[in-house]
């Protein structure tokens, strides 16, 4: 293990209770938290099956089980993995107890995403009138995220009668499931907390077993992931090590809320809380530049950053008048690009980057890495185009402007030496919001 700053250090001491890492970009939260798990499996008497580490995606969860492997002799016996993952093993552990209080004869298949999508859209399209006209994919998306609305949103649905009907459609599927003794991955979650609060023996096993806690990007816990949490530990003498950046919560949409870790004492009111403030990725000028804009969220934990690679890195802003304009100047970038470094062109929808692949030639272009802003979210390139920084694209009108400038400030921060933002004007000229708010100031 490579040697920790103080903060890394305070944080990852194997002390007991609630800690709260609030770990800036680019602060190494993942190696304070293996760190953190090593020095807990040297306790007396806590073993690695006593030791559980959550997080949200497969990609991560695979990058935590390599490195807690390789920093803590292996690490046989811990389970990483993501919530859903934990919640069907837990499910699967009392097989018994779960098909008996869930109505199945026997324990459920798993249906993935697609055949969630064909089951909810054979129930729509048996009768589309009802959704007043709605295309079949836009009453998919609205009953499967119906929950996460915001309540004007909710309020509008329910005013037309929509509400009500995708109600009887979520209805209208669950039998179907139970019918066809199948769950999806939402279930696996709402099976689990169900089975923990009204079985206290399976209960009793879980808090016996699982000792102490690891969350890692807690910052996009959503409210079920929460209540799963809570059940997890015990009332008292509670062992939890929470990692997370309320600055780069950027998934409002899949139901995460940045609220949990933000007033994470009401939760847990014995929680110590740490800060990691040293970024090792980006230089001086970048971090300046992202940490200056973030501030205009008022929602937000008090934290700096400090650049450990100190000055040198190129910021550069542009003003365009037309998408045309801003894939030419992306063209000039990458004309004068080392193939040896990596780049990356950053944008917020998909639809930009076809259009931008269309007007660069169509083709692979060789570090060249084009994604939306949201896929970037853990990585990092030496140089970094941010394009469509435009008041109809980003922020997006229909999304909380606090989170969008959350994205926005991920893209910023996985540039290493260069960023290069593209900023579209008004229709006075003037830079857009976001641009403005960056410092881009020029009139086109």
């Amino acid at each position: 293990m490579d040697e920790l700053n103080k903060e890394q250090y305070r944080a990852s001491r194997a002390d007991n209770g609630v800690s709260l890492v609030l770990a800036g970009a680019g602060t190494g939260k993942t190696k304070t938290l293996v760190e953190k798990v090593r020095n807990v499996m040297d306790c007396p008497g806590m073993g690695p099956d006593h030791i559980l580490v959550l997080t949200f995606s497969r990609r991560a969860a695979e990058e935590l089980r390599d490195r807690i492997g390789s920093g803590c002799g292996g690490g046989r016996g811990i389970h990483a993995g993501t919530f859903h993952s934990f919640c069907f093993d837990l499910l699967r552990r009392h097989a018994s107890a779960f098909t008996a209080a869930a109505g199945f004869s026997r324990f459920p298949a798993v249906v993935d995403d697609e055949g969630k999508k064909a089951m909810i859209g054979e129930l729509i399209r048996r009768d589309l009138g009802r959704f007043l006209g709605m295309p079949a994919g836009v009453v998919y998306d609205l009953v499967t995220g119906h929950g996460s609305l915001e309540k004007w949103k909710r309020k509008k649905l329910d005013d037309s009668g929509l509400g009500a009907e995708l109600t009887l459609l979520s209805t209208e599927y669950r039998l179907v499931k139970q019918k066809r003794n199948v769950i999806d991955y939402d279930d696996m979650m709402g099976c689990a907390i169900r089975l923990l609060e009204t079985d206290g023996a399976v209960r009793a096993e879980v808090l016996d077993r699982c000792r102490y806690v690891f969350v890692d990007e807690f910052q996009d816990v959503s409210d079920d992931n929460m209540r799963l949490l809570k059940l997890l530990l015990p009332e008292r003498d509670r062992n939890l090590f929470a990692v997370g950046d309320d600055w780069q919560s950027i998934y409002g949409f899949r139901g995460a809320s940045v609220e949990h870790i933000i007033k994470m004492k009401r939760h847990f009111p014995e929680t110590v809380v740490h800060r990691l403030t040293v970024n090792y990725r980006s230089r001086k000028e970048i971090v300046a530049l992202a940490c200056g804009f973030i501030r205009n969220n008022r929602h937000r934990t008090r934290k700096s950053l400090r650049a450990s690679r100190g000055k040198g890195g190129i910021v550069r802003s542009y003003t365009v008048g037309s998408l045309e304009e801003e894939a030419d100047i992306i063209r000039a970038v990458i004309a004068g690009h080392d193939p040896d470094r990596c780049l990356a062109v950053l944008f917020r929808n998909n639809w930009q980057g076809r259009y931008l692949k269309e007007r660069l030639g169509g083709e692979e272009i060789p570090g060249v890495t084009f994604m939306t802003m949201h896929a970037s979210k853990g990585l990092e390139f030496d140089r970094v185009v941010i394009a469509g920084v435009c008041d109809s694209i980003l922020p997006d009108g229909d999304n909380d402007i606090e989170e969008e400038r959350r994205l926005l400030f991920v893209a910023c921060t996985r540039a290493r030496d260069e960023l290069h933002v593209i900023v579209h004007v008004n229709d006075e000229g003037e830079p857009s919001r976001f641009g403005r708010e960056l410092g881009v100031v020029k009139k086109y």
